[in-house]
């Protein structure tokens, strides 16, 4: 499709737009479309910074926190690319401190005083509506989100300036599967339930991540679900087949919220015991993350070295220096199906890098089931599994570059970005059609 013909898209979506932030699956995705087509409306303090896009609108939190007391209308439209002022830079500074100690300690209670605020807040603007009926989409880019203010903003929009709407769900945002037995957590996914239902049963094209949530979701809503995931440029890219380090490198790059780092120290107690009569694998953890006491000490013993928060742009470098790649996701009966239609755009990564996958995680959920049904990894479906995979790597070193290649093939097959781009661009092109 000529970039001409292609319509114009309105996403409202909960995190700013930036290069550096970390987030990109949107972005990736936008990357295939004329930057003048594209407008965001976001919900965070922070000012963008992308090529993919020139016109923005905030809806900044800590201003919707301000107009419950003092009843005046907040959002602005903003300039991308543009400097924050000695005021925005502080908002900043503390929307990210509440952010990090939220994840820290994750609290029902302050979740749910959160969607208070936004419920009671003035965020339904004329400046808002201004900004939509200036931009005048032929469609808008709807991500499904397990907060529920977002998808009040989201029906606001969508009822007061009526347009076709893709939806697009990467999670388990609907079941009660993830709230363990906390009641205030069933509260909350009582209210999110009424509208990601609304969003989802309204929709006029719906895009999932993995094939085991497209029939989850069909199932639920009547949609006829698209699969969508990070496209991987296999342009030019070979399989380099290299032999195992002494000791073998093990490297994990990512965030350690809903309960990953309790699988993550597992690897490390394991580690503890294979490096016993000397070191056989070391590693390395790359996170923006921290914690107690007696964890971080865990982290940085026996092998182990906590690196902290990485720049995106050193990402690849750390991961192709490593031998085996980790993914993890929890144990924990409290989160251990928090990602059970979910699918990490960290594993495409690791797919592109060639290394061997060592993944830890129920069997049940979405990106175990993947990881196993194309053979692409080496798994551990509980805490005594760990020790055990392990030690075959450290045992046959071989098995490295075999499941490394494995991994390259598996996202070759089903994640070519030119496939991606195709199936993103016709399917927003199809519902703008309807318009």
């Amino acid at each position: 499709m000529s970039e001409k013909a292609m319509p114009k898209v309105l996403a409202i979506s909960l995190s700013t737009w930036r290069e550096d932030s970390g987030i990109h699956t949107q972005t990736d995705l936008f990357k295939f479309w004329q930057p003048d087509k594209v407008a965001q409306i976001y919900t965070k303090s922070d000012l963008p910074n992308t090529p993919v896009c020139n016109k923005f609108f905030r809806i900044a939190e800590n201003e919707v926190i301000k107009s419950v007391f003092k009843r005046r209308a907040v959002g602005k439209e903003v300039e991308n690319g543009g400097g924050a002022t000695q005021t925005e830079q502080a908002a900043i500074r503390q929307e990210a401190e509440l952010y990090k100690m939220a994840h820290k300690k994750k609290s029902w209670f302050y979740t749910l005083a959160r969607e208070c605020v936004w419920w009671l807040g003035c965020w339904k603007s004329k400046a808002l509506d201004r900004f939509v009926e200036e931009f005048d989409p032929d469609v808008y880019f709807v991500p499904i989100y397990p907060v529920a203010y977002m998808g009040w903003i989201q029906l606001h929009i969508l009822k007061k300036h009526p347009k076709p709407y893709v939806c697009y769900l990467a999670d388990d945002n609907y079941s009660y599967m993830a709230c363990g037995k906390n009641p205030l957590a069933y509260i909350h996914r009582f209210i999110l339930r009424r509208v990601v239902k609304k969003l989802a049963t309204n929709c006029d094209e719906m895009f999932t991540i993995t094939k085991t949530e497209a029939e989850d979701t069909d199932n639920l809503f009547g949609t006829h679900s698209v699969v969508l995931t990070k496209g991987i440029d296999y342009t030019g890219l070979t399989f380099e087949r290299r032999k195992p380090q002494n000791p073998i490198k093990l490297v994990y790059t990512g965030n350690l919220v809903i309960g990953r780092h309790y699988s993550l120290a597992a690897i490390a107690r394991a580690l503890a015991n294979i490096n016993k009569d000397g070191v056989k694998m070391t590693l390395d953890i790359y996170s923006p993350d921290t914690f107690d006491e007696k964890t971080m000490e865990l982290f940085n013993s026996n092998g182990c070295c906590f690196h902290g928060r990485v720049p995106r742009e050193e990402v690849y470098a750390i991961q192709n220096a490593a031998d085996v790649v980790v993914f993890v996701e929890s144990l924990e009966k409290a989160h251990r199906y928090a990602a059970r239609l979910s699918f990490s755009t960290k594993l495409t990564d690791y797919f592109k890098s060639g290394k061997c996958i060592f993944a830890v995680g129920d069997e049940a959920i979405a990106p175990i089931e993947y990881l196993r049904d194309n053979d692409a990894a080496v798994i551990a479906n509980e805490y005594e599994q760990i020790e055990m995979r392990l030690r075959a790597l450290a045992e046959d070193p071989t098995l490295i570059p075999v499941y490394g290649e494995k991994a390259f093939e598996c996202g070759r097959r089903n994640h070519e970005r030119s496939v991606v781009r195709d199936t993103f661009v016709s399917t927003l092109t199809r519902a703008a059609d309807k318009g």
